[in-house]
């Protein structure tokens, strides 16, 4: 048996010859292993260097995010609010506010009507009460068995905007409310028995229907969701649909199940009433709703409702029977000047400035002054922390870049070229004069920045808030990108960090100049519309789903404009004229995207709008604006007109050209601004493919990967040498065990043979001794 031989996997050394072995492999693998060893410690440090370029590049990247926010013209139009008496009202301003000084004086805050029913035995038991009532343009139904538990269930599952609440007082004590949910006059709740009488009964409502909401010479109904659907589907009515309503004595046959909000107003303007229906509409919050408005030549009509459809669409309302508190509008005053509104949030006042009001009653006014100017202290904030993300890399940098005079040990970026250039161009920008800027300031020294021994930024407050009181503009154009055009026509819009300044001006040559979309009337209208007319507008400028506008019968021209021009859809999109006696439509747009089309669904003639079917109304399509700037390619849309990706130096520029004039236009000057200039360093310094930041971090990748390759080599050598160490050695001690047996084997056998010898001559003795005797 080899003395060296594996026995379930164990290797016994040195058992023949008495050596350790496996201690002289492992000493001679360790002499192997150095060499290793040495690469791995190489990694270490490269991979050190490596983490600290990677750190220095997440430093240059925030300080180019700091510079974000003091790169453009808005971030320093920025406005802070503040209220004397925040007891009397809460301010805040945003995007598009200017400094002011306002006197406000409340005198009254918005409430939400509340109503409540009579008094009620309780609150569960049945009130044998069945029928229904619309209440915020939602019908709800009554059975006998309700009770005012279950009557306010139904009311708050109902959709209508208030909300039904319970008072138990105890027997003979107990009251259903009702809240609008939202405050103001305008929005009074809108209730109405349709059968049954319920909310009569209830004592909620009382007395004959007067007209609910007023308006000029007439009444409005309750914002209903479409003009052109079926009142009963909108308001969910059922039964007792159909029947009469009365204007000016005219009786008028209608159907709820069938009939729309614009079908009633035909019904009334074909009726000979004397009285004009029109739908209108209105837009709150993206919210579009339609209302019937029924008006006489100089006075409100006469209504009778017999069968409780007008008041089912809120033009008629009983009184209320037990009203708690009434929808009212806050009314206050700026400067003298008396406003209200149904809201105690205050957003369009003030433009770009929100108040809320918090107190004050017509007996006991309270007022506040309300201040806006600019928010130099959230200015000094977005500069600080410019000023510490540029602080924060020469920190890093000197941190990791010493070298110990006694050890002579250095840190990770050392000598580092890429350290040295990121250094280098991001303190030559700070103190570099901003192209294209002329004037008091143009450079950040002048605003009172320097750099101390250590090479951190600092800033002289008392400088740079004296120069942003006398020159916040100039301030403004040193950190942020600005133009200035020879032309009025030539406005700057924005740019981006790839847009350079060359200190000279840009010429803007202008090929084509942007045009409106325009619809034109094949016919002049010269007489009134006997019949509704509804018109179909389609288009990029309308959006992926057509708009129906439909004219009410008996419509002037003069009507048509001015429906179109109040339409909350169409208002924001066009505007209507008469030209030459025919309609003209035009988009308030621009360009490609301000084309529309316009239809009628009657043929064009002097007894309607004259747009006509499709094909009669002419219609010019709208074009972008076309050119170049500074003689490098650009793209027009609209009136915008930007410069192409991969120009020299307008690659995203962006100007606004409002004029119709074209070829050479004007010249336009442009300063990209400090803050700009570092984002746009900071791009080139860590761009993916190109950037040095970039290409360092791949180096040392790349050198990592070339040691680790180095290092697997060498162990798959070294686990060789192992092998064929442990097999010499392994056969040595086997050809010791076999000169060890064969050792053994000649030792017996020369043993054997003399105790033969000895045997064979003492019996010889033997034998003569006894011949002898």
């Amino acid at each position: 048996m080899s003395s060296t031989g594996p026995v379930s996997g164990i290797t016994f050394s040195g058992l023949a010859s008495g050596v350790n072995t496996q201690s002289i492999i492992s000493k001679l693998l360790q002499l192997g292993q150095q060499p290793i060893t040495n690469l791995q410690n190489q990694e270490q440090t490269i991979t050190t260097q490596q983490s600290a370029v990677q750190q220095l590049q997440a430093d240059v990247q925030a300080f180019a995010s700091a510079g974000q926010a003091l790169s453009t013209q808005a971030d320093f139009q920025a406005v802070a609010a503040t209220s004397s008496d925040t007891t009397v009202a809460n301010v805040t301003a945003g995007a598009g506010a200017q400094q002011g000084v306002y006197n406000l004086v409340v005198s009254g805050l918005a409430t939400a009507q509340k109503v409540a029913t009579s008094a009620q035995n309780d609150t569960t038991s049945a009130l044998n009460l069945s029928g229904t009532f619309v209440i915020d343009g939602h019908s709800v139904n009554v059975s006998a068995s309700d009770s005012l538990t279950t009557i306010a269930q139904s009311i708050n599952s109902s959709g209508a905007a208030v909300t039904a609440s319970l008072i138990n007082g105890g027997t003979g004590n107990s009251y259903l409310t009702i809240t609008s949910n939202a405050t103001g006059a305008s929005n009074a709740i809108q209730m109405s028995d349709v059968s049954g009488g319920v909310l009569n009964s209830l004592g909620i409502v009382t007395g004959s229907a007067s007209v609910r909401q007023a308006i000029t010479n007439g009444a409005q109904s309750y914002g209903l969701s479409s003009s052109s659907s079926s009142i009963g589907s909108l308001l969910g009515m059922t039964a007792n649909t159909a029947g009469t309503i009365t204007v000016n004595g005219t009786n008028i046959s209608v159907d709820y199940s069938t009939d729309s909000l614009q079908s009633v107003a035909d019904k009334i303007n074909s009726s000979g009433s004397g009285a004009t229906a029109t739908v209108a509409s209105t837009t709150t919050n993206g919210t579009t709703s339609y209302s019937l408005q029924i008006t006489g030549a100089s006075s409100t009509p006469t209504f009778a409702d017999p069968n409780n459809l007008l008041g089912a669409i809120g033009i008629l309302q009983s009184s209320t029977g037990n009203q708690l508190v009434a929808g009212a509008d806050a009314k206050y005053s700026l400067d003298g000047v008396n406003l209200t509104s149904s809201s105690n949030t205050v957003t369009s006042a003030i433009p770009g400035v929100s108040l809320t009001l918090l107190k004050g009653t017509s007996s006991s006014p309270a007022s506040s002054t309300i201040s806006l100017s600019t928010d130099t202290s959230g200015i000094n904030n977005n500069i600080q922390n410019f000023v510490s993300a540029y602080n924060a890399i020469v920190g890093f940098v000197a941190q990791n870049s010493q070298m110990n005079p006694t050890t002579y040990q250095t840190g990770p970026l050392f000598g580092d070229f890429t350290t040295q250039e990121v250094t280098s161009q991001l303190s030559a920008s700070l103190f570099s004069n901003v192209p294209g800027l002329t004037g008091q300031y143009t450079n950040l020294a002048q605003l009172g920045f320097s750099l101390d021994q250590n090479g951190n930024l600092t800033v002289d407050q008392t400088t740079l808030n004296n120069a942003m009181s006398t020159n916040p503009q100039a301030v403004a154009n040193v950190f942020a990108a600005s133009g200035v055009s020879t032309n009025p026509q030539i406005q700057y819009v924005t740019s981006t960090d790839k847009s350079h300044s060359t200190g000279s001006a840009y010429a803007i040559n202008i090929s084509q100049a942007a045009t409106q979309s325009s619809a034109t009337a094949s016919v002049a209208q010269t007489t009134a519309n006997p019949a509704s007319e509804t018109l179909t507008f389609s288009g990029t400028l309308i959006g992926s789903s057509p708009y129906a506008l439909t004219l009410d019968i008996n419509s002037t021209q003069a009507q048509t404009v001015a429906k179109i021009n109040s339409d909350p859809t169409l208002q924001n999109l066009v505007v209507a004229s008469v030209s030459n006696g025919q309609l003209v439509i035009t988009s308030k747009m621009y360009g490609a995207q301000s084309n529309f089309s316009v239809v009628s669904n009657q043929a064009a003639a002097s007894n309607n709008s004259g747009i006509g079917t499709t094909g009669q109304a002419t219609v010019v399509a709208g074009v972008d604006v076309a050119g170049t700037i500074n003689g490098e390619t650009a793209t027009g849309n609209g009136q915008y007109l930007v410069g192409n990706s991969g120009n020299a130096t307008t690659d995203g520029l962006q100007i606004q050209y409002t004029g119709s004039a074209t070829g050479a236009v004007g010249s336009l000057t442009y300063s990209s601004g400090i803050a700009t200039e570092v984002q746009s360093m900071v791009a080139n310094m860590t761009d993916p493919s190109s950037g040095y930041i970039t290409q360092d971090l791949q180096s040392f990748t790349n050198q990592i990967n070339d040691i680790n390759s180095q290092i697997t080599n060498l162990q798959d050598q070294l686990n060789q040498e192992q092998q064929q160490l442990t097999a010499e050695f392994a056969n040595m001690e086997n050809m010791i065990a076999q000169y060890q047996q064969q050792g053994a084997g000649l030792t017996s056998l020369l043993s054997s043979t003399s105790s033969s010898a000895t045997a064979n001559t003492s019996n010889s003795l033997s034998s003569g001794l006894s011949t002898g005797g």
